[in-house]
């Protein structure tokens, strides 16, 4: 992707219907450019240019751990942009979650679902982090 992403508020996201996802333009193109100036294969203009949603919670860190008020059930979802890069260590922290109750390789404390539980004020108010804060971009989620 060419990144600047937009957070969704539950509100937002109701309202976003499949065919109303669009790419933008001009971040195509710059897309097209950078890949251009790297290699001939980018030379061509693409086919088909898309967009898409991607799963990424209000502090921008994906949810790893036990699912809040379930037994033997665990979640690793939200990684945004990131899910490939994070996928050996998440399978490992997950992995040791599940067959030893802890993760050696990866403290998950600041991942744990349950963090969105509850009347406490939100993580991404705590933390600062996020796609957007108060209707201004932040960049890219590192």
């Amino acid at each position: 992707g060419v990144g600047g992403s937009r957070y969704l508020n539950n509100a937002q996201l109701k309202q976003v219907r499949p065919d109303g996802i669009e790419a933008d333009a001009v971040r195509a193109e710059a897309g097209q450019q950078a890949f251009a100036a790297l290699s001939s294969l980018g030379l061509a203009a693409p086919q088909t240019t898309q967009a898409c949603l991607r799963p990424c919670p209000p502090d921008a860190l994906p949810y790893l751990g036990a699912v809040p008020g379930t037994c033997n059930a665990y979640v690793a979802a939200g990684h945004n942009c990131w899910g490939i890069l994070w996928a050996p260590v998440t399978g490992k922290a997950m992995a040791e979650l599940i067959l030893e109750g802890t993760s050696n390789c990866v403290d998950l404390a600041p991942f744990d679902p349950a963090r969105f539980s509850g009347g406490e004020e939100s993580a991404s108010a705590r933390t600062g982090r996020g796609r957007q804060r108060a209707g201004e971009p932040v960049g890219e989620q590192w």
